[in-house]
């Protein structure tokens, strides 16, 4: 079963990063900007999303994320 989980970036709070676990040790992701407010601070209805890069999913070895997650994530979402 497949498990994801999404961290929020600690310098940019609008940046993620969403990691897709497979149960076997793989590690699969992708990073994507999403906004709740407008550049007024005015709460939007739904959410804006942009996926960064090119919006596919990229295997990471376990050593690269774990580094990756201590740098830049805060926590679960």
């Amino acid at each position: 079963m497949t498990t994801i989980t999404i961290y929020r970036n600690k310098h940019n709070e609008n940046k993620y990063i969403e990691v897709h676990n497979d149960g076997h040790y793989h590690n699969s992701v992708k990073q994507f900007m999403q906004w709740k407010k407008d550049h007024n601070g005015n709460q939007l209805a739904k959410p804006i999303r942009n996926e960064t890069g090119d919006r596919v999913l990229h295997r990471w070895k376990k050593a690269n994320l774990m580094t990756l997650l201590l740098d830049d994530a805060t926590g679960r979402l």
